[in-house]
């Protein structure tokens, strides 16, 4: 029953003033766009098939990039179809139907455009791995922007740039503890001068719960396209890289114009045999590591759902917290900050190789899901959303039944105990005499003490409630 509503799984900035909504309507798709002022609608009514899923259980990442929609979901009501599409402006391009080396039941997380490109991140089940059974891996695929296609004898209206890899979040080892299971992933932000995308993975579902938190930079995702290429050997070994000399110019997933297809003015033009080669071999060898080599955060024994990251924290803008969801209803709360000299061995954390200095510091762990104020199906204390509103100064939690406000900081648990508001290592908080532990503004006079860093080595709190010290 609750399958025939209208269910809103697309809600996107087309431009400064419209937003682009699709909704489910019972099982048969349409799109709107409405103006972000008036909400008040513009245009025709579209159809919603390829940009929106059937069902609300389907997945959904779709972004804007040169005023076309690029859609990654289902285009039929049995999900058998899984597509990757673009539509709305130019040629309507669109993944190999039916084609188990391109999609194998994806779920996707999320789509964005980065320079030249738009990438996809979704997990799926895995062919390469020679392993039995249904066994995920997340991926980040691309497409080029300016891709048109390919010719009328191969890849016509279907992509012809194609390409995805393995994202690899694991801790490091002599036998490497992995988290395969992709659950979200953030807009780019800044990380060590450098852009990067922060994501939330989970361990196998038939295996100890744990979930982790790695970064990758976007300049690393880059060059890992230019890797070499699978291939592809059937679901009973793994398989290897092609030998580079199988590899035909311009190399395939390359964007007309570009690299090796700088002499090439449209994909429609690339040679046959590139664009062969790139419809048997969309996958490429190896994997993505994440920056540092290593998780930024980890946590086992609960499986974390969402993400969100505010980089612009602290009275000077220079901190980045991290407000991850669970699904037992809490947010943890992470300071990444600079590791400082003798943490490794002090808290018995082992810096692995290619390690950047970051520590993670769990700053707090907030219940927020109560069942008698936020009743919904089974499973409602997960985390569905984390939007962050740096303005005002909070963290907005989406539930299956509800939405949670909850403000970045909560300083006046440390009341009057100078020790405590230091100890804890809140960028959102400062030590300000008289007033005590409160939240840093502008307005704030001078004079007030923060330790983000850790450096004094305070540590616990005061004796006897409200005691300074």
């Amino acid at each position: 029953q609750d399958g025939c509503h209208n269910h809103i799984r697309v809600l996107l900035p087309r431009d400064a003033r419209t937003l682009f909504v699709c909704g489910t309507n019972a099982f048969n798709p349409v799109c709107r766009t409405y103006q972000a002022l008036t909400l008040q609608q513009e245009g025709e009514e579209l159809p919603g098939q390829a940009r929106c899923p059937f069902d609300a259980r389907q997945s959904i990442a779709a972004t804007f990039a040169d005023d076309s929609l690029y859609s990654a979901t289902v285009a039929d009501f049995q999900a058998s179809d899984a597509v990757i599409y673009r539509s709305m402006r130019g040629p309507a391009l669109r993944s190999i139907k039916y084609s188990s080396r391109w999609l194998r039941e994806p779920h996707f997380i999320r789509a964005m455009p980065h320079g030249a490109h738009v990438y996809f991140f979704f997990r799926e089940v895995a062919a390469e791995l020679g392993l039995p059974g249904k066994v995920p891996v997340s991926r980040v695929g691309r497409v080029c922007r300016n891709d048109a296609g390919g010719s009328p004898r191969v890849l016509e209206r279907r992509w012809t740039s194609f390409l995805k890899k393995r994202l690899q979040c694991a801790v490091p080892g002599d036998v490497p503890f992995h988290f395969d299971v992709l659950e979200a992933v953030t807009a780019p932000h800044t990380l060590h001068g450098q852009p990067a995308v922060l994501a939330v993975f989970g361990t196998q579902r038939n295996s100890i719960p744990g979930s982790a938190v790695c970064a990758f930079y976007l300049a690393d995702v880059e060059r890992a396209f230019e890797g070499p290429f699978a291939d592809p050997r059937g679901a009973a070994a793994p398989w290897p890289p092609v030998p580079e000399g199988r590899v035909p110019r311009p190399r395939p997933g390359c964007c007309a114009g570009m690299g090796s297809a700088a002499a090439i003015v449209t994909s429609g033009d690339i040679p046959d045999e590139t664009l062969s080669f790139a419809k048997e071999h969309p996958l490429l060898h190896g994997a993505v590591a994440p920056a540092g080599g290593r998780p930024l955060f980890t946590q086992t024994g609960t499986r974390l759902t969402q993400l969100a990251v505010d980089a612009g924290a602290g009275p000077r803008g220079n901190h980045t917290v991290l407000f991850v969801g669970s699904e037992d209803g809490r947010v943890l709360k992470v300071l990444t900050a600079a590791r400082r000299h003798g943490d490794s061995e002090q808290h018995g954390d082992t810096a692995g190789p290619g390690d950047d200095g970051t520590e993670a510091v769990l700053l707090e762990e907030i219940r927020l899901y109560e069942a008698g104020r936020c009743r919904g199906p089974r499973g409602a204390s997960r985390v569905l959303s984390l939007e962050l509103h740096p303005e005002g100064r909070e963290l907005f939690v989406a539930f299956s039944g509800c939405i949670v406000r909850l403000p970045l900081s909560r300083c006046a648990q440390h009341g009057q105990c100078r020790r405590s508001c230091l100890a804890a290592r809140d960028p959102y908080c400062v030590w300000l005499p008289p007033g005590g532990c409160v939240p840093f503004s502008e307005d704030l006079p001078d004079g007030f003490e923060q330790d983000v860093e850790g450096s004094s080595g305070l540590t616990g709190t005061c004796p006897g409630k409200g005691a300074a010290g």
